[in-house]
């Protein structure tokens, strides 16, 4: 399973375009033997993209969604399992 959490939206400025530049990030809730997290960042330009898949981070669903809401008001990309698993010490 694979389903839409929640998106966000960042402005930033591009020096060498002179313009500012749309990004999304896509926050999505898996489920396979465990729940897990993907986050899906690109731009408008759809020039960058970076996902991040962390799979099987824990069995509780509360756990899960209280990660992805964390992430998604604070508007982080963890780009590294260990900031997921701190935070699921964090809220077991």
């Amino acid at each position: 399973m694979k389903k839409l959490y929640g998106t966000i939206m960042i402005r930033k400025e591009i020096m060498d375009k002179q313009r500012d530049i749309r990004e999304n990030i896509h926050y999505y809730k898996l489920k396979h033997l465990k729940y897990g997290i993907e986050i899906v960042k690109e731009n408008e330009e759809k020039e960058k993209l970076e996902i991040a898949n962390l799979m099987n981070v824990t069995d509780n669903e509360e756990v899960i969604n209280c990660i992805l809401s964390m992430l998604i008001n604070k508007k982080i990309m963890p780009n590294d399992e260990d900031i997921i698993q701190d935070l699921v010490k964090q809220y077991t």
